[in-house]
C-alpha cells in the first residue's frame, strides 16, 4: 500500500491553513471520465469490430441486411447489455481475476443466450460462432480492463487530519497523503476524506470548504472505508444514520414476487436433486433426513430452518459448528462443503421466513448472546433473512464476537446499499462459493 511520503519544502503548515499567494493551492485530479469511454469503446472495437473479417464473406452494409449483419447487430447489443451490467456489478467491492469472471461469465452467458434466443425466434439467420466467440471475448476483455484499472490506476487522497491514515484500508490502488504534504508541492488529489463531524477544527473546516471551491471532492472517512471494503463500520454509527439502513419497499416488495416466481420455476428442477440427496443421508446414518431448528428472522420474528441433517442423530454440544466436528456424518461433510445441506431452505422461501438474499439467520440462543455482546446486532432483522447473503460470500462462517461484529458491518453495508445489482452480485459470487468449497464448517 502506498502511504504518506515526505514532499515538504516548506516549513510546516498546520491542516486546514488556507494557501497563501506563494504557496500551490490543493488541486483536483483531471477528470476520469475518459477512462470509461477508453473501455467501452476498446472493448467494443476489440469483441465485435476485429473479429467481422473472420466470419465476414462479403463487406457487410452494402446491399441488403443478411446473416453477417444480423450478427454484427446482435453482438453489438449483447456487448453494450454485458458492459453496462459489469460497470454496474463492478461498483461493489471485489478483488481477484477470478472474482471478476465468477460474475461476469454468466452475465453474458445469459445476455448471450437470450439474443440468441431471440434470433432463433424470429427466424433470422446468424453466426452462431462469432456470436458466442465475441461473447467470451467480452468476458476476458472486461475482466482483464478491471485489473488493469485496479493495478495501474492509483488514486491519491488528501486525509485531514494526518492521524487517520493508520485507519484508512490498505490498497493497492490508493495513496492515503496528509493535507500537508499535498498542499505544500500543489499535488492533485482524487478527494479529501475527513472524518466530517463536530470534532474538527475551524483550520480543519477551512481546509475542506477550500477543496470544495478548487473542486476537489470531499468525502467522509466512513464512506470510503465502506467503498473499500463492503462493511459498514461500527463505530460512529449514530441514531441519525439507522434511516439509511431501510431498504427501498418497493423493491422489497417487487423482489418478494420475483423469487416466489423464480422459486416455482426452478422447484421441477431442484426436486429431482433434493430426493437424490435425502436417500443419501437416509442411507448414511440413522435419523430423521431433515433437521429443525429456531432461528430468528424479520424483525425478531422465530421461525423453523429447514436443513438437510448433518449430524448423527441424537448428537448434543453447542449451537455452532467447530473446525473438524466429530458430530458431522462422512455425507454430511459433503453436503456443508457444496452448501447442498441448505436446498429445503426453498420451503423455508416459499413460506415468507426467509429470502434467497439476505442476513444470515442465527439461532435463538446466539441471537439473545450477540444482542448483548455487540452494538446494533438487532439491526440486522430489518429486512427477511437469507439462503445467502453479503457476508456469507465475503466471511463465511463466523461464531466469536469479533468474527460475528466483522459479520455485522457486512450485513449493515448489505441493509444499506440493499438494490438489485447488490442482490445478482451475490447471487453470483454464491455460486463461485458454491464451486470452491469454501468457507464451509
Amino acid at each position: 500500500m502506498r502511504r504518506a511520503f515526505p514532499v515538504r519544502a516548506a516549513g510546516p503548515s498546520s491542516a486546514g491553513e488556507p494557501p497563501s499567494r506563494d504557496k500551490p493551492a490543493i488541486r483536483s485530479a483531471p477528470e476520469r471520465f475518459f477512462e470509461t469511454w477508453l473501455d467501452a469503446l476498446g472493448g467494443f472495437v476489440f469483441c465485435v469490430l476485429l473479429p467481422i473479417p473472420i466470419y465476414a464473406t462479403e463487406q457487410p452494409f452494402v446491399d441488403s441486411i443478411g446473416a453477417t449483419e444480423q450478427t454484427i447487430i446482435a453482438t453489438a447489443v449483447a456487448y453494450v447489455i454485458v458492459w453496462y451490467c459489469g460497470r454496474r456489478l463492478d461498483a461493489f467491492p471485489r478483488a481477484t481475476l477470478q472474482g471478476n469472471i465468477g460474475y461476469l461469465a454468466p452475465v453474458a452467458a445469459i445476455a448471450y443466450a437470450a439474443i440468441a434466443v431471440l434470433l432463433v425466434l424470429l427466424r433470422s439467420d446468424y453466426s452462431r460462432t462469432q456470436l458466442f466467440g465475441s461473447g467470451l471475448l467480452t468476458v476476458l476483455w472486461m475482466a482483464f480492463v478491471a485489473q488493469l484499472r485496479g493495478r495501474y490506476l492509483i488514486r491519491n487522497y488528501a486525509v485531514v487530519p494526518s492521524s487517520l491514515i493508520s485507519e484508512m484500508p490498505e490498497r493497492a490502488f490508493c495513496r492515503w497523503l496528509t493535507y500537508e504534504d499535498v498542499e505544500a508541492v500543489g499535488m492533485r488529489v482524487d478527494a479529501m476524506v475527513a472524518d466530517l463531524g463536530p470534532d474538527l477544527t475551524e483550520s480543519q473546516v477551512a481546509a475542506l470548504a477550500g477543496a470544495a471551491i478548487a473542486g476537489v471532492p470531499v468525502l467522509d472517512r466512513r464512506y470510503m472505508v465502506e467503498t473499500m471494503t463492503g462493511r459498514t463500520p461500527l463505530g460512529g454509527l449514530m441514531p441519525n444514520e439507522f434511516g439509511a439502513l431501510l431498504p427501498s419497499r418497493q423493491y422489497l416488495v417487487v423482489r418478494r414476487g420475483c423469487e416466489l416466481l423464480l422459486t416455482l420455476l426452478v422447484l421441477p428442477v431442484l426436486l429431482p436433486i433434493l430426493a437424490v440427496v435425502a436417500l443419501v443421508v437416509r442411507l448414511d446414518s440413522p435419523g430423521p433426513i431433515f433437521f429443525q431448528h429456531e432461528r430468528v428472522g424479520r424483525r425478531g420474528r422465530i421461525f423453523r430452518m429447514i436443513k438437510f441433517r448433518t449430524m448423527y442423530h441424537g448428537a448434543g454440544g453447542p449451537s455452532f459448528t467447530q473446525e473438524g466436528d466429530s458430530r458431522i456424518t462422512r455425507v454430511g461433510h459433503t453436503l456443508r462443503r457444496f452448501r447442498l445441506d441448505e436446498l429445503p431452505q426453498l420451503i423455508n422461501v416459499l413460506r415468507g421466513d426467509m429470502s434467497w438474499v439476505g442476513p444470515r439467520p442465527e439461532a435463538l440462543s446466539l441471537e439473545r448472546q450477540y444482542m448483548q455482546d455487540i452494538p446494533h446486532f438487532a439491526l440486522r432483522g430489518i429486512v427477511r433473512p437469507g439462503v445467502t447473503g453479503w457476508a456469507q460470500i465475503n466471511q463465511g462462517y463466523a461464531h466469536e464476537a469479533d468474527e460475528m461484529r466483522s459479520k455485522l458491518e457486512y450485513d449493515l453495508y448489505y441493509l444499506k446499499h440493499c438494490s438489485l445489482w447488490l442482490d445478482v452480485m451475490i447471487v453470483l459470487r454464491t455460486f463461485s462459493v458454491i464451486f470452491g468449497g469454501t468457507g464451509a464448517r
